[in-house]
C-alpha cells in the first residue's frame, strides 16, 4: 500500500526517548507498589520485552508488510488531525462518535486523503476499525503524531493486560511462576502482534484487565470499585472492538465461577455431582448470554447457531478476494467434527515448518512446533483420559482449556491466511500454554529437557 504519511521522521530522535521515559516512569510507578519481589522483576523484564517487540514491529511494518492495516489506522489518525487543524471542535465527536457515515463532518478527510485507491473512508465505517485510531488520536497529539511513540502507548496497555493474566495465574501456582511468565509475558509472537497501532494489542489487554477484575471480584473479594471498573471499560472495548473475544470470554469466565464455587464443597461425592451440575448450569448461563449480547441485528453472526455458515461465508470471502496465492489453508466447515478439530489444528498447530512463507511466520511456526512437541507428549506419556479429567478437576484448567478451544475454533474456522491467523490467535495462545504447563505439573509429568533450560531450571 501506499502510505500518504510517513511512518518515521526526524522528529522521532527527540519524542520516542521522551515516550520511553514517560512509559517507564510509569512502569516503575506501578512496580514499586507491588510487595511480591519476585512480581516485581518481571514487570521490568516484560517492559524490555515489549520494547524491543514494538520496535521490531514498527520497522517490519514500514519496510516488509508496506503498512498493511497499520498503514490505514496511522493514516486515520492523519485524517483526524487534518480534521482538528481546521476546526478543534470537533474533537468531542471524533473521540465519540462510534463509526464513520456520510452524515459525520470529517467524513470528507477520510474520502480525499491521498492514500492508495482511497479506502480508508470505506475500511473506517467498521466501529472496529475506527477505534485504533480514535484512540491514538490522544497520543499523537500529545507526541506529536510520532508513530513508534503511539505504538509504545498500545504497547503498554497490552502489557497491562498482560501482567495482570500473569498475576492471576502466579495467585494460585506461585511455584510455577517461570512457566506462567513464559506463557503470558514472553511467547514471542504475541508480543509482537500486541506492540503495534492495532486492535490486537487493545484486545489483548483487555482481557488480561477483565480476566484479573473477575478474579479480585468472585474469588479474592478484593478491590470491587476499581475491578467493576476494568470489567466495565475492557468488556465495552470487547465488545466494540472484536465482540467474538467478548462472547468467548464471557462463556468462558462464566463456567470459570461455577467452578470455583463447586471447588468450596468439601465432600468429595458431593462435590462431584455438583460439578456436574455447575458445569452444565454454566455452559447453559454462558449460552443464554451469548444469546443475549448478540440479539442486535448486526451481531446475529455471532450466535452459536449461526456459527458454522458464518464461518464458511467468511472462509469464501476470503478466498475470492485474495485468490490462491500465498499461506491459505482449507477446512471442511460442513463437517462440524472436522471443522473444530481443523480449526484447533490450524490455531495451535500450523503453520507447520514447510507451510512457511514469509519470515514473520517463523516465529508462529516455531511456537506452533512447540505446541505440538508439548501436547503430543503430554498425550503419549499421560493418556487422553488421564488429562481430560485433571482439565475438569482444576478450574482454572478448565477455564483456561474452555477458552483456548473455543477461541481456536472460532479464529481458525473464519480466517483462511495463517499471517492473519497469526494476529487473531493471539489472545488464546497464552491460555493454551498455561493449561499445558498445570496439566504437566498436576500429572506429575517432567519436562523435557530442552523446556527446563528454556525455563532456567537445572537438568
Amino acid at each position: 500500500m501506499l502510505l500518504a504519511t510517513p511512518f518515521f521522521t526526524v522528529n522521532d530522535f527527540f519524542l520516542v526517548p521522551l515516550c520511553l521515559v514517560i512509559m517507564y516512569a510509569i512502569l516503575r510507578a506501578r512496580a514499586n507498589s507491588c510487595k511480591d519481589v519476585v512480581v516485581r522483576k518481571y514487570y521490568f523484564k516484560a517492559f524490555y520485552f515489549k520494547v524491543f517487540c514494538t520496535v521490531a514491529y514498527a520497522v517490519i511494518t514500514a519496510y516488509y508488510f508496506g503498512g498493511g492495516d497499520t498503514g490505514l489506522y496511522f493514516q486515520a489518525i492523519q485524517d483526524f488531525r487534518a480534521a482538528l487543524s481546521d476546526d478543534f471542535s470537533f474533537f468531542p465527536g471524533i473521540i465519540l462518535t462510534p463509526k464513520l457515515d456520510d452524515s459525520n463532518p470529517v467524513s470528507p478527510y477520510f474520502m480525499f486523503d491521498n492514500y492508495e485507491n482511497d479506502v480508508t473512508y470505506n475500511y473506517m465505517r467498521n466501529a472496529g476499525n475506527l477505534f485504533p485510531p480514535r484512540l491514538g488520536l490522544i497520543p499523537s497529539l500529545v507526541f506529536f503524531n510520532s508513530y513508534l511513540s503511539i505504538c509504545f502507548c498500545f504497547m503498554m496497555f497490552a502489557l497491562g493486560g498482560a501482567i495482570r493474566l500473569f498475576k492471576t495465574f502466579y495467585y494460585y501456582y506461585p511455584n510455577a511462576r517461570r512457566e506462567i511468565a513464559m506463557a503470558t509475558l514472553f511467547l514471542p509472537s504475541v508480543g509482537f502482534w500486541s506492540s503495534g497501532l492495532l486492535k490486537d494489542p487493545i484486545c489483548f489487554g483487555a482481557v488480561g484487565f477483565f480476566v484479573y477484575a473477575v478474579q479480585n471480584i468472585f474469588m479474592k473479594k478484593t478491590r470491587i470499585a476499581a475491578s467493576i471498573f476494568w470489567i466495565v471499560v475492557s468488556g465495552y472495548l470487547l465488545y466494540v472492538i472484536k465482540t467474538y473475544i467478548f462472547l468467548v470470554l464471557l462463556l468462558s469466565v462464566t463456567i470459570w465461577i461455577f467452578a470455583e464455587t463447586n471447588q468450596l464443597i468439601k465432600d468429595k461425592t458431593l462435590r462431584q455431582i455438583f460439578a456436574a451440575i455447575t458445569f452444565t448450569i454454566g455452559i447453559s448461563a454462558g449460552y443464554f448470554l451469548v444469546q443475549y449480547f448478540t440479539a442486535d441485528e448486526t451481531l446475529r453472526q455471532y450466535q452459536l447457531d449461526n456459527l458454522l455458515t458464518s464461518a464458511e461465508s467468511q472462509r469464501a470471502g476470503y478466498q475470492a478476494i485474495q485468490g490462491p496465492q500465498g499461506s491459505y489453508y482449507s477446512i471442511n466447515a460442513s463437517n462440524p467434527v472436522l471443522l473444530v478439530l481443523n480449526s484447533i489444528g490450524a490455531t495451535f498447530f500450523r503453520p507447520f515448518l514447510w507451510e512457511i512463507r514469509s519470515a514473520p511466520a517463523m516465529l508462529s511456526a516455531l511456537e506452533a512446533f512447540v505446541f505440538t512437541i508439548l501436547t503430543l507428549y503430554l498425550f503419549f506419556k499421560k493418556g487422553l483420559s488421564k488429562t481430560f479429567r485433571l482439565i475438569f478437576k482444576d478450574p482454572r484448567a478448565l477455564f483456561c482449556f474452555i477458552f483456548a478451544i473455543v477461541f481456536a475454533v472460532g479464529v481458525g474456522a473464519s480466517t483462511a491466511n495463517f499471517g492473519t491467523l497469526s494476529r487473531y490467535k493471539i489472545p488464546c495462545m497464552p491460555f493454551y500454554m498455561v493449561m499445558l504447563f498445570l496439566l504437566y505439573r498436576g500429572t506429575g509429568l517432567a519436562y523435557p529437557n530442552w523446556l527446563k533450560r528454556l525455563l532456567g531450571y537445572n537438568t
